[in-house]
């Protein structure tokens, strides 16, 4: 069984995790488009290539597929992964399993305007999020400080804390994107794991965590939970999607309630705490690739963990870069 993992980046651990042999997976390949992408050298072989609007990259990709016998392609980076998604049946007809949702469900989620709207009319708790262009006047009842942000942004790239009017309107002037804002919210924030099975369509692993601290929009430091007020909003957000694989929620609480802030149906930044209290997506991933589906484990893990992730090095040989 080998997996193509695309975007590697910095996901050494992620890597590591796909390579232990114990998982399910004989052999872990990875890409970037950058040659200073350190994860990519933490897999079994390994491929620079070219950004993914060149002409040339979906042709690659197959190639790379054909070459090392590849069973499961998982990309990571959120454009990449609507690529990879509206082509899900080029792979497919090479018995590759994609390991992300379907490209609906990937434009509602990576669409924050959207996608409040859609958890809005199903009757779930959401952050208020309001569009810049259309919705002037609700704006303006708000109570400073507000956070504004890339509708169509990830992580925390071109996010500010706005606290007046002023500043808001040239904010607004100066950015490329379309903004949304939201309350800005000095709370708990809590990050949610979860896995639905690409055979039964069940959601069958959620695991929570409480983020104690944040780096480039990043979970740095964490601290498992069991609520199950949490895991029933979980369920309910995924009953309402048509979500495979791995998905990262992210969650505020206010007001006694939780509320979701984001989706993105991908391997979150801070999974590697649900792996390490043994809540293991790699093995679901071979086993769906296996034409298995998996038992559920939800919740099935301990509490009051805290996972500490910190910064190593590798040094490299330019010549063993390309």
């Amino acid at each position: 069984m080998n997996i193509l993992i695309l975007s590697a980046g910095t996901r050494c651990q992620l890597i590591n995790y796909f390579k232990d042999r114990n998982n399910g997976f004989d052999k872990v390949v990875a890409t970037d488009s950058s040659i200073y992408a350190p994860a990519v050298y933490m897999a079994d072989n390994h491929y620079i290539v070219p950004r993914m609007h060149d002409t040339n990259y979906l042709p690659m990709l197959i190639n790379i597929c054909k070459k090392e016998e590849i069973n499961v392609i998982l990309p990571l980076q959120e454009d990449e992964i609507e690529l990879i998604s509206q082509n899900k049946a080029i792979f497919e007809n090479l018995n590759i399993l994609v390991a992300i949702s379907d490209i609906e469900t990937l434009k509602i989620c990576r669409d924050k305007y959207l996608l409040y709207k859609t958890l809005l009319s199903k009757g779930i708790s959401c952050v208020e999020t309001y569009d810049y262009n259309s919705e002037t006047d609700i704006i303006k009842d708000m109570t400073l400080p507000i956070i504004a942000k890339d509708r169509f942004g990830a992580g925390s790239v071109g996010m500010l804390k706005i606290d007046s009017w002023p500043l808001l309107a040239e904010f607004a002037k100066c950015s490329q994107k379309e903004l949304v804002v939201q309350p800005y919210l000095e709370v708990k924030e809590y990050g949610v794991d979860a896995y639905v099975d690409f055979i039964s369509g069940e959601i069958i692993a959620i695991f929570v965590k409480e983020k104690i601290r944040m780096r480039a929009g990043e979970t740095e430091k964490s601290k498992s939970i069991k609520d199950q007020e949490l895991f029933k909003l979980v369920e309910d957000v995924i009953k309402e999607f048509d979500f495979r694989g791995p998905i990262d929620i992210d969650v505020f609480k206010y007001n006694g309630v939780y509320n979701v802030l984001e989706i993105n149906p991908r391997f979150g930044g801070g999974y590697p705490h649900a792996y390490e209290c043994g809540v293991n997506f790699i093995k679901f991933i071979a086993e769906n690739a296996k034409g298995r589906q998996n038992k559920p484990v939800i919740g099935e893990y301990e509490g009051n963990t805290v996972l500490l992730k910190y910064t190593d090095a590798m040094l490299k040989n330019e010549k063993d870069m390309f």
